[in-house]
């Protein structure tokens, strides 16, 4: 999307997002890691820790699933968690956190949390939008102030509902931290392993905040692209 007289802008806004999503990365992948190798006290997989979760919390019916690497969900339509290899079947600190986080995402279905509801109620129009904003972008774009303008500004529209999905799926993420690291705190785990459950949960929610300000940059060099075309 790069457009004449404002290259400075654009490789601007590229290399910050580069720098805010990269920064993320590595960071969540050093917190993951750090703690992946220290040992919880409660002696259960990340597995077990779910289903332990899921008992004490009144949603046994939810099922646990093993799935790839890096593959932790939850999925509304299975009413299903998912715990990726590295949290399934190991007895870290990090898939502690991730068992429980995952399982405070099942909780929040349970319960018809509100921000769930609104997020699952956008999945199919992000879908088609996040497919199509930047085809009908382009489009306006090469056709100039002759009419492109308008798809540009149909394009801005669609990614723009892209991103309040992203926005709205911060505090689904946060509440379904704040959920797993209460159940922890309730079920006894010392203020070390506590806190080190903290950490993996704040670097993980870290890469939702990333995105969605990235796609916050991205909205406004869209938006002052519009206006050059004027």
């Amino acid at each position: 999307m790069i457009i004449a007289g404002d290259m400075g802008l654009y490789f601007g806004v590229m290399i910050l997002t580069l720098i805010i999503g990269g920064g993320a990365q590595l960071y969540v992948t050093s917190q993951l890691r750090k703690y992946s190798h220290v040992p919880s006290s409660y002696g259960v997989t990340g597995a077990e820790m779910a289903r332990r979760m899921s008992v004490d919390k009144g949603i046994s019916h939810v099922g646990i699933l093993r799935g790839g690497p890096n593959q932790d969900f939850f999925d509304p339509r299975s009413n299903s968690v998912t715990l990726g290899t590295e949290a399934y079947g190991q007895y870290s600190i990090t898939a502690i956190a991730t068992a429980v986080h995952e399982m405070g995402h099942a909780s929040q279905y349970a319960e018809g949390y509100a921000f769930m509801k609104f997020r699952s109620a956008l999945v199919p129009v992000v879908n088609f939008c996040s497919n199509a904003w930047m085809i009908i972008f382009m489009l306006g774009l090469l056709m100039g102030a002759a009419g492109g303008t308008t798809l540009m500004k149909v394009g801005i529209i669609m990614f723009a509902a892209v991103l309040l999905f992203q926005l709205v799926t911060l505090p689904v993420e946060f509440d379904a931290s704040r959920r797993g690291l209460a159940y922890l705190q309730a079920t006894g785990m010392n203020q070390a392993e506590l806190s080190g459950a903290y950490s993996v949960l704040r670097a993980c929610a870290l890469t939702y905040v990333a995105a969605a300000l990235t796609a916050l940059l991205q909205l406004l060099y869209m938006v002052l692209s519009t206006r050059s075309e004027d």
